[in-house]
């Protein structure tokens, strides 16, 4: 989950302890009897691997960092803060040590030093 010490049981694992739950209430001779346990503790333990899934997706996008694209519109449209279209950069770019105005052809990329 998103920042959190929440670790999800793997299914085989929430099988286990479903079907440790039931046999347990049960006395032994009657284990035979109810097998249908086996069958009960697989499904609940899927539904339940489904709704920890379920939780954790929305963890993940319940606050903006970390959400996926679609929640990240979703919140940008609640704060009124829509999406704005890509545009090219306009500015200044300065090198030192160059004497007068050089030349440089329209569309060349400019990067920092820092890779931006």
């Amino acid at each position: 989950m998103a920042d959190s010490q929440f670790a999800r049981p793997e299914l085989p694992q929430l099988i286990a302890t479903i079907r440790s739950d039931l046999l347990t209430r049960f006395q032994q001779d009657v284990v035979l009897r109810r097998m249908d346990a086996e069958v009960y503790s697989r499904v609940q333990a899927a539904a339940v691997h489904t709704l920890y899934g379920y939780i954790d997706y929305l963890a993940r996008n319940m606050l903006p960092d970390m959400c996926d694209e679609e929640w990240l519109y979703r919140h940008a449209m609640i704060k009124r803060c829509p999406r704005k279209n890509a545009v090219s950069a306009k500015g200044f770019a300065r090198w030192d040590g160059i004497a007068g105005t050089p030349e440089i052809p329209a569309g060349t990329q400019i990067q920092r030093d820092d890779q931006v």
